[in-house]
């Protein structure tokens, strides 16, 4: 049992922290809420199908606790996304540009409703497929596809004009 969470923590702790992060925008709370998924990961190993991937499990643990989260903290602003995409140079104009428009999509995506921004963060930073982010979100393939589909679309819209 050991030895399985030991590769949870291995291949998913990264991806659940950089989830937690553009939940809370805070590294330290982020850490907090990875390391509770895991601690929660651990107490209800038992009742973990092995048969399946590990991954729509552990987010469906850290998404709940994010939606906690955010529920309890919902004043505060997500306002960095860091890590969002990789920075290509690293004059110091790029560095500057790369980071306000990493401000503007942190922004952009505070500002959507979370049934929308849930996809795209499970679908864009944990990597999921459409049909782990179903069994993460307890939801059918067609409504995880119209969600992601339109929260890109108010996601682009909110870009474009520059209003987050």
């Amino acid at each position: 049992m050991q030895e399985l969470l030991q590769e949870m923590v291995k291949n998913y702790s990264d991806k659940i922290y950089r989830s937690a992060l553009r939940y809370t925008g805070d590294r330290g709370q982020a850490e907090d809420l990875t390391q509770e998924t895991f601690l929660r990961a651990y107490k209800n190993l038992s009742s973990f199908d092995r048969n399946q991937e590990a991954g729509p499990w552990l987010f469906k643990i850290a998404t709940n606790l994010c939606r906690n989260w955010l529920r309890d903290n919902r004043e505060t602003p997500v306002e960095s996304f860091e890590g969002f995409s990789q920075l290509t140079e690293n004059s110091p104009e790029s560095i500057y540009f790369k980071k306000e428009s990493e401000k503007d999509l942190a922004l952009a995506l505070n500002s959507l409703p979370q049934k929308y921004r849930e996809v795209i963060l499970l679908k864009h930073i944990g990597e999921l497929s459409y049909e782990e982010i179903c069994r993460t979100l307890d939801l059918e393939l067609s409504l995880v596809k119209n969600r992601l589909y339109r929260g890109r679309l108010l996601l682009r819209d909110l870009l474009e004009k520059g209003s987050v």
